[in-house]
């Protein structure tokens, strides 16, 4: 008997193209600028990747800056490393995290986010000495704590806060 486990990636949609839209409460973040830790612009966010189930954004699609050398297009970065600055409407990446994001695989709009995908998100921000032996891996399905990860902490997707 073959049997079927049904795994939440398939679930995540991206916000432009469903019947969901921002809560009264949170910012709409798309078209805010993407900056480094010293403010310099790197992409812009073009749309939001989120759980209806759960109701929680997993990440930000972002448009990466085409004057960059390595790498130009749509990437995914987890919701939980960024920062938001309401007052300049940018969408801070630290610079340890920086860095990574010309290393991510390309994020092709529309198409479902495969497991394998989302754990190369994963993997690009833990760095190489994280990764399983990929001999010993058969991966089709996130286990269930997947989405308990830092990478996915809704603490971390606040407003910057004025010390003034």
């Amino acid at each position: 008997m073959e049997h079927h486990v049904h795994h939440r990636t398939i679930n995540l949609e991206e916000l432009s193209s469903s019947n969901f839209e921002i809560a009264d409460h949170q910012p709409d973040i798309n078209g805010w600028e993407l900056v480094d830790a010293e403010g310099n612009e790197i992409g812009e966010v073009e749309d939001l990747i989120f759980d209806p189930q759960e109701g929680k954004v997993r990440y930000i699609v972002a448009d990466i800056d085409s004057d960059q050398e390595n790498h130009t297009g749509y990437v995914l970065i987890p919701i939980g490393l960024v920062t938001l600055d309401d007052d300049e409407e940018e969408v801070m990446v630290s610079m340890q995290h920086t860095a990574v994001i010309y290393t991510l695989p390309p994020y092709e709009k529309g198409k479902t986010i495969s497991p394998v995908e989302e754990l190369a998100v994963r993997y690009a921000f833990l760095g190489a000495g994280s990764l399983p032996n990929a001999a010993a891996v058969v991966y089709e399905q996130h286990p269930e704590d997947f989405y308990n990860h830092g990478h996915f902490s809704d603490d971390h997707f606040k407003r910057s806060q004025d010390p003034g």
